[in-house]
């Protein structure tokens, strides 16, 4: 890259050598210390041509554009889309961005905003006044027990959407696997960055309020609670068709009632737990007080212990068995309620439900939602959430033994989420792609029942097991940029380049670089969508975000944005245009980890230079039993952790290698066949000093006691 102050004189004043050149950027704009890019599409760019950047005719910076791709064809047409990436350029300023061909312009420039905290600077304020405004005031004050009740004060909380005056703990039940955290989520990240960024709320005069709104939800959660224990699961209105609010569950697009209205942890009760414990650890209180919170939390935990369990049943499930949506949200709540008690008990739990949940991390390394490990983990709107409650429990996990597993696994996972990203590099915007299971082919029909087959993609399949809900990804994004910066911090992750420029390409999808140019926060840039009318409540708010794009076809191939080709109603454009509560929620998650204050790691982890110096592994306190180790080879991507004499060695380039157990005096105590990702060795039978040697990878010493 150059840098250079001189002056264009045809900057400003020549003529157009391309006119057909499309950019695509965060309108809200940029960080200077964050990953930064443009996207350009033309049929005539080429590869290394020049981009500038200056103001007011002067060169402050320059690049050349990357080769052009068309990420699974979303051009129909010869254009590309081509990468201006300026991450080097920091300097905070409003500049012109242009491509220059032969010492012309190319196109007209394109208007690029950098600033210190920018995306704080532009969005923060709006998006925490978003939860405001959206305050259930008028609507779902009061609600029937479904069928014929008693009616109960549900007062508190948001409305779930811009045209949908009802509120949820979680919908989809029914589809067990699908099921998002709606207003409990909303409760726990409210308090999460009144936590973590206090000091940039204080700037702006919004801790207080922030407290306040934690509160506002955390009260409806503690009305949501019956005598017996559970958590009712929503206030439904059938999408304003009743003029009554129930207590209920319902299924399907047509919003069937029943009174299977008990929440289990996936269905709200695991996150309106941990909210309320949030909560109470911040002495948070409003119409209840915190200690109000933590008792409801405590009594909603213990009603659940009895009700479901690992490898048990869930007496509360649609389907009447656990997978990884309880198991996270479990063990988020075990982990807030160990945060704010201290009590032990809790943070056993914790470690159970953390270890089955790193349990479920394939060899490639995404998370499997089952126990028969045949359906892969894929969300539309909290697909990060899975990482952030392992990363969660880290950080309050001291026993570097009993989180070494843990730590393998949420790093393993994180690989991944860079990895499956990549695309061969034919993916411009860098949008998180995801790996599910669906028919193998890409179709229209609902009633294709074709074979299904798993494999990676860009969006969520329509064919699910909901039979309808489908719909932009804007809450999946935010939920992933917030677990990839949580987590690499938490586990001293070394590709921080690449964790920052991958959460950071969700925001800028989010806020306008995507392939419509259209930036889904009202209230950023000048093109939004529209606002979303519903029968009873028209509510789009300024940071309000809404679901925006997807997949055009059910196996969630190709790309869609309010098409009516796809609709399968007349009022579908929900799926595009609507605001979501979620989908602010984890926006904000997303902004709160970026600007963490509160940035401490609570496993220790030897420090790089032991790591890769060969030395031998850090020791146990004189006595033990058991030697941890986390280390990694020099110039490899493998890891040891060592649990008492189990040995797990990680790494995707092990295929087809041997590992050799080996004695002081030589002899080969084992040799095992090494496959590709987590490697379980069980060394019970041995004693003493032993080197580990796998070819190409520098030997480890270990000790076993």
């Amino acid at each position: 890259m150059r840098y250079s102050r001189i002056l264009i004189s045809s900057f400003a004043f020549a003529a157009m050598a391309n006119a057909a050149v499309s950019f695509y950027l965060n309108y809200g704009g940029y960080d200077a210390d964050m990953p930064k890019t443009i996207i350009l599409k033309s049929s005539t760019l080429k590869e290394g041509m020049e981009f500038v950047i200056g103001h007011n005719g002067n060169v402050d910076y320059t690049g050349k554009i990357s080769a052009g791709s068309n990420p699974d064809n979303w051009l129909s047409t010869s254009d590309s889309f081509f990468v201006a990436d300026f991450s080097e350029f920091k300097t905070p300023g409003s500049y012109s961005l242009t491509i220059m061909d032969n010492g012309t312009p190319a196109m007209t420039p394109a208007s690029v905003l950098i600033g210190d905290k920018q995306m704080y600077q532009s969005t923060f304020a709006m998006v925490l006044d978003y939860f405001t405004n959206d305050r259930a005031t008028k609507y779902a004050t009061k609600a029937t027990v479904y069928p014929n009740g008693s009616s109960i004060d549900v007062s508190g909380g948001w409305y779930d959407a811009s045209g949908d005056a009802s509120k949820y703990f979680s919908h989809l039940s029914y589809a067990n696997y699908l099921n998002p955290q709606q207003i409990p989520l909303t409760v726990w990240a409210l308090a999460f960055t009144a936590e973590k960024n206090p000091k940039l709320l204080e700037s702006m005069s919004k801790l207080s309020s922030t407290k306040e709104e934690v509160a506002y939800g955390a009260d409806f959660l503690v009305r949501m609670q019956s005598p017996e224990g559970y958590f009712y699961m929503t206030v439904f209105d059938n999408w304003g068709s009743s003029y009554t609010f129930y207590l209920c569950e319902f299924t399907g697009s047509d919003g069937i009632k029943s009174a299977n209205y008990q929440t289990a942890y996936r269905q709200g009760g695991g996150m309106a737990i941990a909210g309320l414990a949030r909560a109470a650890a911040q002495n948070i209180s409003g119409s209840f007080t915190a200690q109000q919170y933590l008792e409801t939390a405590i009594k909603g935990f213990e009603h659940l212990e009895g009700k479901q369990s690992i490898g048990g049943s869930c007496e509360y499930c649609n389907d009447k068995k656990e997978n990884i949506i309880d198991d996270y949200t479990a063990l988020l709540a075990a982990a807030e309620l160990y945060n704010a008690t201290k009590e032990s008990k809790y943070l056993e739990v914790a470690r159970k439900r953390a270890e089955h949940l790193a349990g479920r991390v394939s060899n490639d390394g995404y998370f499997w939602s089952d126990e028969a490990k045949t359906r892969p983990f894929w969300h539309a709107s909290d697909a990060g959430l899975p990482l952030v409650a392992l990363v969660r429990y880290l950080e309050l996990e001291e026993d570097v033994e009993k989180s070494a597993a843990v730590q393998s696994a949420a790093k393993k996972h994180l690989d991944w989420m860079l990895k499956v990203t990549e695309f061969e590099g034919n993916n411009p915007f860098g949008y998180a792609r995801q790996t599910y299971l669906t028919v193998d082919h890409p179709t229209l029909s609902k009633t294709d029942n074709s074979p299904k087959k798993i494999k990676d993609g860009f969006f969520i399949p329509h064919d699910n097991e909901s039979n309808y809900w489908w719909q932009g990804e804007s809450a999946r994004l935010g939920s992933l940029s917030a677990a990839a910066i949580y987590a690499a911090r938490i586990l001293n992750y070394k590709n921080m380049d690449a964790v920052n420029k991958y959460a950071a390409d969700q925001l800028d999808w989010i806020l306008g670089k995507n392939p419509y140019a259209i930036s889904f926060m009202k209230g950023i840039g000048t093109k939004n969508p529209k606002d979303y009318p519903g029968q009873r409540l028209d509510l789009t708010l300024n940071g309000g975000i809404a679901n925006g794009i997807t997949g055009y076809y059910r196996d969630g191939s190709g790309i869609a944005w309010n098409d009516s080709r796809i609709y399968e109603n007349t009022w579908d454009a929900w799926r595009f245009e609507e605001q979501w509560l979620p989908h602010t929620t984890w926006f904000l998650m997303a902004l709160s980890t970026r600007y963490d204050e509160v940035k401490t790691a609570a496993v220790k982890i030897p420090s790089t230079s032991e790591e890769e110096s060969g030395d031998t592994p850090q020791k146990g306190n004189e006595g033990d039993n058991e030697t941890p180790i986390i280390a990694s080879a020099k110039n490899t991507a493998v890891s040891f952790t060592q649990s008492g004499r189990i040995l797990n060695i990680d790494g995707a380039s092990l295929q087809g290698k041997k590992l050799h157990v080996v004695g002081i005096d030589g002899r080969v105590l084992k040799t095992v066949q090494l496959n590709a990702g987590l490697n379980t060795v069980d060394l019970s039978s041995a004693r003493g000093v032993f080197i580990l040697q796998i070819k190409g990878i520098a030997p480890k010493k270990i000790v076993l006691k």
